[in-house]
């Protein structure tokens, strides 16, 4: 790290003013919060079709998502039902909530960095770009991949158990879509294991040759999260999402050897320090993300 580098923002604050901007940028997130999961709750999902609600045909969003749901994930043979009386409106708010939050999120990542970002040195801010971009990159791959794979293969091989002991395939609305939203998180959350290895590796907390030692209990603690992610999937299903943790995971130690290689040479002399200079004109950045020469972004 370059000693002549600073935080791009040097202007100190108070406690007092710490936790007033803090109280600010949470107050903006819970109205986003509040705001998105009203309109999952309440609005007309109708909006290019103004003639249906005239018709007194009404829909809201958060019914058209968990119909999406339904469609992509359920087999012809699975029924739903209720139980109770109070498990629809359970999940109605239930889901309105959820899918409040993931429309929100990017206003409360906004403001989570915002609020960080002051304090920030320029190689640290250099260094969250491209970690961010990477670990939504791979968390919005790992989502699409639960959903459309594995949760559809879950609940088919959930069919052949039903048949075996002659029971119907009947199962509640809260158990269904409990399933959908815990194996589509965790195959989500497992996707960005790259990121984090990366991550603690460039901060020094594990190194590729102490993880390469216990390899064989990483594999095997991997088969578990694929067991409990998956667990009415049967062996195939967890022999699937395995060999994908193993390329995730595989990938994330390649990435993170070539950054220690890369290390050992800046210690020993033999690579130069790049200088903080724009990619595209040259001149000095000064830690800057925007050329203050060219305009452009070095992202």
């Amino acid at each position: 790290m370059k000693t002549s580098e600073k935080p791009r923002n040097m202007k100190e604050m108070t406690l007092l003013e710490h936790l007033m901007e803090l109280r600010d940028r949470l107050k903006v997130c819970l109205i986003t919060i509040g705001v998105m999961t009203m309109i999952m709750l309440v609005f007309p999902s109708q909006i290019y079709s103004p003639q249906e609600l005239l018709e007194g045909y009404y829909k809201p969003m958060i019914s058209v998502i968990l119909e999406l749901l339904r469609n992509a994930v359920k087999p012809a043979e699975m029924m739903l039902i209720g139980q109770t009386i109070t498990a629809p409106l359970e999940i109605y708010f239930i889901a309105s909530l959820v899918f409040g939050l993931a429309f929100s999120s990017p206003v409360i990542g906004y403001e989570i960095f915002k609020y960080v970002d002051p304090a920030l040195y320029p190689h640290e801010r250099r260094m969250i770009y491209p970690f961010l971009s990477a670990f939504l990159g791979l968390f919005l791959a790992g989502l699409l991949f639960g959903l459309y794979v594995i949760t559809p293969f879950t609940f088919r091989a959930m069919l052949i158990f039903f048949e075996l002991v002659g029971a119907e395939p009947i199962i509640t609305i809260m158990d269904f879509y409990t399933t959908i939203l815990v194996v589509t998180l965790a195959t989500g959350a497992v996707f960005t294991t790259p990121v984090i290895l990366n991550l603690l590796v460039r901060v020094g907390l594990l190194s590729t040759k102490s993880i390469g030692k216990y390899r064989k209990w990483i594999y095997g603690g991997m088969y578990i999260v694929a067991a409990i992610i998956t667990p009415d999937g049967g062996m195939f299903a967890n022999l699937i999402l395995l060999a994908v943790f193993i390329v995730l995971f595989e990938g994330g130690m390649l990435f993170a050897r070539r950054y220690e290689k890369r290390k050992e040479k800046l210690e020993k002399g033999e690579e130069e320090v790049p200088e903080d200079r724009c990619r595209f004109c040259g001149k000095p950045l000064g830690g800057r993300i925007f050329c203050p020469s060219c305009g452009r972004s070095q992202v």
